[in-house]
């Protein structure tokens, strides 16, 4: 067995655009909650180990990212807001870190310049019914841009499009008309929303290579 949700984004609604905004962890929400990340920072992403911190101001949210999870990493989390003339304002959030055999964790594979790559995702059975999630990984994992999702269909985004089988449980991703620059690492994940917050867990890194050939292929991704 092996641990399944590999980096988790949390995306959390907060008003407080001014103050310190952090992550902690802890059974209660008090003072001694051990803080895994703060920042003062606005739009920009900070880093502390393995958390990520983005304060998205102009719609009144954060981000969080935690890299590399194992079962010690579960535990309640709060997302809090720095007052320091009165008391802070958070949100609890419950993770549950699973462990799974559906997936790869990671794959890597070589695609021709001008012809396509087909990307197969697994994901486990509690998450038939989520958001299939592909995005491409960027300056060290400091963020991870979204290409294309779906949700139970099939999506497309210029050139990715996406499909879902729920009943074997794998998307499809697939991304034509390849160029250098499609070279890099993505990743398969699935999302999920609760009220005001946003779980996108990454399961399966797919580093890709595109090189040139004289015969595109389509290069299927297992």
């Amino acid at each position: 067995m092996r641990i399944l949700l590999i980096v988790i984004l949390l995306s959390f609604m907060t008003e407080e655009r001014s103050h310190e905004k952090y992550f902690c962890k802890g059974p209660k929400w008090t003072y001694s909650c051990d803080k895994k990340i703060t920042t003062l920072r606005k739009n920009t992403w900070a880093h502390s180990g393995r958390f990520s911190l983005y304060d998205i101001t102009g719609r009144n949210y954060f981000k969080v990212i935690i890299r590399q999870l194992t079962s010690q990493d579960e535990g309640t989390y709060w997302c809090g807001v720095d007052k320091p003339a009165i008391p802070d304002s958070y949100t609890e959030v419950e993770l549950d870190v699973k462990k799974d055999d559906c997936c790869e964790k990671s794959v890597t594979e070589t695609a021709y310049l001008g012809g396509e790559a087909t990307i197969r995702c697994n994901y486990p059975e509690d998450h038939e019914d989520s958001i299939k999630y592909f995005c491409k990984e960027s300056n060290d994992f400091k963020t991870c841009v979204n290409m294309t999702s779906a949700y139970q269909t099939t999506a497309q985004a210029g050139r990715f499009s996406v499909s879902d089988n729920t009943g074997e449980r794998f998307s499809t991703v697939t991304i034509r008309d390849l160029t250098e620059d499609d070279t890099g690492t993505y990743w398969c994940g699935v999302a999920t929303s609760r009220t005001e917050q946003r779980y996108i867990t990454l399961i399966t890194q797919v580093k890709l290579l595109v090189i040139t050939s004289s015969a595109p292929h389509a290069v299927h991704l297992q």
